[in-house]
C-alpha cells in the first residue's frame, strides 16, 4: 500500500479497530480481526488522540438519538477526547469512560451504537502516551 513506517492501521471504518504496528502480523480473518472492508493506514506522524475525536464526532453526528447509551455515550466519549486534548482528563475518568464505551457496545439498539466506541477504545488501549499527559491551555499559553 506504500504506507512505510506505518503507526497504525484503522480495519473496519469509523466503527473498527485501530491496530498499532506492534500488533502488524495479526491476521485478516473472521477468527482474528474482521473487518468490514475499510482499512484506513496512518503514517508515523498523526496524532491518534485527533483521529479518535474525528471518528466520535462522526458518531456523534451520526447518532439517530433513538436509545440512550447511543445518544449520551457518544457524546460522553467525545467530551472526554476534548478534555485529553486540553490536558484535563485523569486516568479515573478516561477508565470510566472506557467502561462507557464496553457498556454502549453491549447495551445500544443497533449495530451503530454497538461500535461507535470500538476505535476510541481501541486507540485508548494501543496509545495511552499520545492520550495522556498534553498540556493544560494554561500550562500551553505559557510556553
Amino acid at each position: 500500500m506504500g504506507g512505510e513506517k506505518a503507526k497504525a492501521v484503522q480495519i473496519g471504518g469509523a466503527s473498527g479497530r485501530c491496530v498499532p504496528a506492534t500488533e502488524f502480523s495479526r491476521t485478516l480473518a473472521f477468527e482474528d480481526i474482521s473487518t468490514g472492508g475499510s482499512i484506513i493506514i496512518f503514517g508515523p506522524q498523526r496524532d491518534m488522540l485527533r483521529v479518535a475525536k474525528n471518528f466520535m464526532e462522526f458518531f456523534v453526528e451520526e447518532s439517530c438519538g433513538q436509545c440512550t447509551p447511543c445518544r449520551e455515550g457518544n457524546p460522553k466519549l467525545l467530551e472526554g477526547l476534548e478534555l485529553l486534548e486540553q490536558g484535563r482528563c485523569s486516568m479515573k475518568y478516561l477508565r470510566e469512560l472506557c467502561q462507557l464505551g464496553e457498556t454502549m457496545q453491549v447495551a445500544s439498539k443497533c449495530g451503530l451504537g454497538q461500535s461507535s466506541p470500538t476505535a476510541f477504545l481501541s486507540i485508548v488501549q494501543c496509545f495511552p502516551d499520545e492520550l495522556m499527559g498534553r498540556p493544560s491551555l494554561s500550562e500551553a499559553a505559557q510556553q
